[in-house]
């Protein structure tokens, strides 16, 4: 056989194995994002100087925002090929532009178009086989900005270009290690005038550095006062520009407070630390107004956050004593609503203070602590402010080691700012379960009206106190009004747990299966002219109604009327329970409640039809796959990305279903006629080409073929 024979031989060997790739294939090696990008790259003409090894490994340069060199080859598996690659981008392996090289290649196949054999003594063999280290400092971002977005369903548009290849090897990635070294040896080698010189030229180019030399100049005259009045300048402009950001168009504004922090620094730095934290108060209030009337997210917070750190490292510098140093922190915690402060502070706050200090800080904040206020406009305001300087005082008592002060304080708050939820929990974290139950049950009394959140919080740690003593009658009364409050699977779960270690399961059982079904609960609310609502318990029910929960157990005004039954809750309890015949039971009768329009019905949703059909797919198929169908008529129609992926996933349910019960012909027919009907979306075609298994050459070729 002739040499010409053989290579050609091998080459369509070569061929063949990719011929028998799937995108599917290519997902699982290099993952859907990368495939997205790398057909992107395909599609915008990026790959070139494509070549195939006569054993049949791809190498191709791939511009992005450099020039790469890639190669890609097949090792035989047992079952199947494993595909792999290298590529002279910082990612390496299994990259879009590895993926792109492949898509470019099976194009190449599909157009009919020869690709030429790959010379052994190519330059770019050694490219790939070169250890490139990571420098994650120089890695290049602006690749990705490069990248046009890919549309499947403009595939056949005109191909944008890349730029023009470079010339020549890619060059070896310094770190920045060794640059540093590079530049500290060019700078020892240069003599006194020559170094002078060139820094001067540099202080002329880069305004920075002259800033920088500036600055220092000023301190060291001691012209402290207009540097601090130009930072003081910076914060306010700074600060009065509002953080935006419109993620549709994709722009936005975020304060720049770079600079300012070199200014701080350059203070702090020069022993000026005093200034910086007079700085540093008028910064945190008007940072915390900046970041309330900016919307970016998040991102003006973490900008001005950069110059905490400095501004706390010159608290700790500075002049003032411990505990103006303690309050200091404290204030700024205060005043920060968005969690800018916390981090920066703890360098203040966690320090080694004498107790001396701390009782200092806590005789200060007490005298701080706004004056309670039965004003319904202004109430729940001041309360907080009060709960959060309290907090500050408790924690500066105890660490002054006054303990024996902070029952009183806790009892005094909690009737004040109706912070019952503190007291409760500081008494059970000392073991005085009574009093916590005495306070607990006044705090329901006082808040069950007001501020129902706090009375059911109370109520929670009361349940808390009883399941530690394992009073587990008490534990499954507090899950039973859980349970009847808030129906569910999971509190349907935790009441049969805790009812059958009080041994009574079946009876409790009993009844919440009856209100699941009917709607009626154990407990009733009888409407007396005298005494308003009066609770009626069932006769059967084995539990205690405790006093503290009756208040928190009586319906509001909205729901007096009966709430019906719960089919919801009893379907997803069958399908966890893997009981079809139950599944169908409650599905049915969800289904006929929402068309009889049943008042009060915890009804019928179509989120419920797949897991269904999943649920019952083996004991009745034909329904299952009359739900399936259902849901793919209803995205058939709809011409987006997320229909197609749902009708595809429909349709990978149903093909099992419809095997099983030999209806492949059923099956083949259907997509036939789906696919010749939305024939004009490319993208979905190609989901159902990887739903029928087809590889990617099958696709480009069927592609081309309807043009």
């Amino acid at each position: 056989m002739s040499s010409e024979k053989r290579g050609k031989k091998q080459e369509n060997k070569a061929a063949n194995g990719w011929a028998s790739l799937t995108w599917d294939d290519l997902d699982r090696w290099a993952g859907s994002r990368s495939v997205s990008r790398g057909r992107s790259y395909e599609n915008q003409g990026r790959v070139k100087g494509l070549a195939i090894s006569e054993d049949g490994r791809l190498l191709a340069t791939v511009h992005g925002g450099e020039r790469y060199v890639v190669s890609v080859w097949l090792v035989a598996g047992k079952k199947l090929d494993k595909i792999d690659s290298q590529c002279t981008c910082p990612v390496g392996l299994n990259c879009k532009h590895a993926v792109a090289t492949v898509a470019a290649y099976l194009q190449a196949l599909t157009d009919g178009v020869a690709v030429p054999l790959a010379k052994k003594n190519d330059p770019r063999w050694n490219s790939t086989e070169d250890e490139y280290e990571d420098d994650f400092d120089e890695w290049d971002d602006e690749e990705e900005d490069e990248e046009e977005s890919y549309d499947e369903e403009k595939e056949d548009e005109v191909v944008i270009k890349a730029k023009p290849a470079k010339r020549g090897r890619p060059p070896r990635k310094q770190t920045r290690a060794e640059w540093d070294e590079k530049i500290k040896q060019h700078i020892l080698a240069k003599s006194r005038e020559e170094l002078a010189e060139q820094v001067l030229s540099l202080v002329q180019r880069f305004p920075e550095l002259r800033e920088e030399f500036r600055e220092r100049l000023a301190l060291s005259e001691g012209d402290v006062d207009r540097l601090v009045n130009e930072a003081r300048r910076e914060i306010r402009d700074r600060t009065e520009e509002f953080g935006w950001r419109n993620h549709w168009q994709g722009d936005g504004h975020t304060p720049d407070y770079s600079r300012l922090k070199h200014r701080l620094e350059r203070l702090v730095e020069l022993g000026h630390a005093d200034q910086v934290v007079e700085l540093g108060r008028e910064f945190i209030k008007r940072a915390n107004d900046q970041v309330g009337q900016s919307d970016d997210e998040g991102e003006t917070a973490m900008a001005a956050a950069e110059c905490l750190p400095v501004m706390f490292a010159a608290v700790e510098k500075s002049t003032l004593t411990g505990p103006r140093k303690i309050l200091f922190a404290i204030d700024a915690c205060l005043l920060d609503e968005y969690d800018m402060v916390d981090d920066s502070a703890n360098v203040i706050l966690d320090a080694k203070w004498k107790p001396v200090e701390w009782s200092v800080v806590a005789d200060e904040l007490a005298k701080r602590l706004p004056k309670p206020t039965k004003s319904q406009g202004d109430a729940w305001h001041r309360n907080y402010e009060r709960d959060r300087i309290s907090d500050w005082m408790i924690r500066a008592l105890e660490n002054a080691g006054r303990e024996e002060e902070l029952p009183a304080i806790y009892e005094t708050e909690a009737r004040a700012t109706e912070s019952y939820v503190r007291l409760v929990r500081y008494l059970i974290a000392n073991k005085r379960f009574e009093d916590a139950g005495r306070w607990a049950k006044e705090g329901i009394e006082k808040t069950r009206e007001k501020s129902p959140g706090i009375a059911s919080s109370l109520a929670t740690l009361l349940c808390e106190v009883s399941r530690n003593r394992k009073q587990w009658n008490v534990v499954a009364a507090h899950a039973a009004w859980q349970f009847f409050d808030r129906p569910g699977t999971s509190s349907f779960d935790e009441l049969m747990t805790v009812a059958e270690k009080a041994k009574c399961g079946k009876q409790v059982r009993a009844a919440a299966v009856q209100f699941l079904e009917t709607g009626k609960s154990p407990f009733d609310w009888i409407a007396s002219p005298k005494e308003g609502q009066k609770l009626r318990v069932d006769s059967a029910w084995p539990l205690p109604v405790l006093d503290y929960l009756v208040p928190l157990m009586q319906p509001q005004e909205q729901r007096y009327a009966p709430q019906g039954p719960h089919y919801d809750i009893l379907l997803d309890m069958a399908i966890a329970a893997k009981k079809p015949n139950d599944v169908l039971t409650w599905y049915d009768k969800m289904v006929e409640g929402r068309k009889g329009g049943a008042r009060g019905f915890q009804g019928y949703s179509r989120r419920y039809d797949d897991s269904v059909a999943a649920a019952v797919a083996e004991s009745h198929p034909q329904l299952a796959l009359d739900i399936y169908r259902k849901g793919l008529e209803g995205v058939l129609p709809q011409a987006q990305a997320s229909a197609y992926e749902s009708a595809a996933g429909y349709l990978k349910k149903m093909r099992p279903i419809m095997k099983a019960l030999d209806r492949e012909l059923e099956w083949n027919t259907m997509v036939a006629d789906i696919r010749q009907k939305y024939r004009n979306r490319p993208k979905f075609i190609e989901l159902l080409d990887r739903l029928d298994g087809r590889t990617i050459l099958q696709t480009k070729k069927a592609r081309a073929g309807r043009r």
